[in-house]
């Protein structure tokens, strides 16, 4: 039976330890402890650049199943400011004090997967092989989950606990590119001989000016986010560089959005003769679960058992899923509760965590249908 006292009291505790990304060392050692408590071996499995700690697995044989393998999945870090988080329950809700956020992304997700174990272990249920992993470094660009080695990533289904709406079941997701360019321009003496510089920020601001952003069409997304430049206002500024990123659900739309993007950047500082360092990467690519997918069938009865309308829909955000999908295995995101996230009014609802839980375990019990399939075949 669910413990949603327990479930609650986990809760404040993962989010009282702070966990910025590549910081999640603390975290993990708490997560070891209590795996262990339950008579699992956890592991760690690749480690990130500059990161304290690699990624937290742990297997759990199933019991009257042998398959599916189920690898399921939340992360440890948070975003800023995430620093001596103070949850507070009232309404129904758990709150941070206003002053930080919350850390339901995603330790909402984190907790219904360890109450779902503690579920699991405590009743000795049926269930298929689970493959539980703790991924780091998700929020700065799913670098935990890239360093995952392919033995950790063989499994039938996925279920990334990263959702916000518990009837809500993710089926498809965008590829992403980041954009980065620095323009150099020349300084000089903004009051004596300003005509001798070259404004690096103008030339920023009129390029960027030309962009398209917000929403381009209803699968694809631009966004410049961060603008850094300038010593003093009595220097032309010689330097700045400007962060963006676009995302698709079709590669061809996002590609001609990321052209038009370096092609602003490249036409602007040649008018202005700047100089342009750009750098574009690839951060993740798309994935859709085809409907046909008994993955999407099973997860949807789960949510109907829960007295729940299931929302099967896509997403503008990328996550893990977009790893493990593109690794091999089909994987969906579901809600754990988290609403407002990366934001100081973020929060979580207690039902919603409980509801969560109970659709987690009502969809392993729907993993029978898929084993009673493939002995028909």
């Amino acid at each position: 039976m669910i413990n949603k006292r327990r479930l609650v009291r986990t809760f404040k505790k993962l989010v009282r330890i702070d966990s910025p990304s590549l910081k999640e060392g603390r975290v993990v050692k708490y997560l070891k402890k209590e795996l262990r408590a339950l008579g699992l071996r956890p592991y760690l499995a690749g480690r990130v650049k500059n990161g304290e700690v690699g990624n937290l697995v742990a297997d759990i044989p199933g019991r009257g199943m042998r398959r599916p393998r189920i690898l399921i999945n939340a992360h440890l870090d948070t975003v800023r400011p995430g620093k001596n988080i103070k949850p507070i329950e009232k309404g129904g809700y758990i709150v941070s004090d206003g002053t930080t956020i919350l850390g339901a992304d995603n330790k909402a997700g984190v907790s219904v997967i360890l109450e779902v174990i503690r579920v699991l272990v405590e009743e000795e249920r049926t269930c298929p092989p689970l493959r539980v992993v703790f991924t780091v470094a998700e929020e700065i660009g799913l670098f935990g989950a890239k360093a995952l080695p392919e033995k950790v990533l063989s499994a039938d289904f996925g279920i990334t606990m990263d959702g916000g709406d518990i009837d809500g079941i993710i089926y498809k997701a965008p590829s992403q590119y980041n954009i980065t360019a620095v323009i150099h321009g020349k300084a000089a003496h903004a009051g004596i001989h300003p005509e001798e510089g070259v404004n690096a920020i103008k030339v920023a601001a009129v390029a960027i000016a030309k962009m398209k952003f917000g929403r381009i069409d209803k699968e694809t997304t631009s966004n410049i986010g961060v603008i850094k430049g300038g010593k003093a206002t009595n220097i032309i500024p010689d330097e700045v560089e400007v962060k963006g990123e676009a995302r698709s659900h079709d590669f061809r739309k996002l590609k001609r959005e990321v052209e038009h993007m370096e092609k602003t950047f490249l036409k602007t500082c040649a008018k202005y003769r700047a100089r342009l360092k750009l750098k574009v990467e690839l951060c993740y690519r798309a994935f859709e679960v085809k409907r046909s997918e008994k993955l999407l069938r099973m997860a949807a009865a789960a949510v109907k058992r829960a007295g729940l309308k299931p929302d099967i829909r896509q997403t503008g955000g990328g996550s893990d899923a977009n790893i493990f999908n593109e690794a091999g295995v089909p994987t969906v995101i579901m809600g754990a509760g988290a609403d407002r996230v990366h934001t100081t009014s973020e929060r979580v609802a207690v039902a919603d965590m409980a509801k969560s839980t109970e659709i987690v375990l009502t969809l392993l019990e729907e993993m029978h249908s898929w084993k009673s399939s493939q002995k028909k075949k």
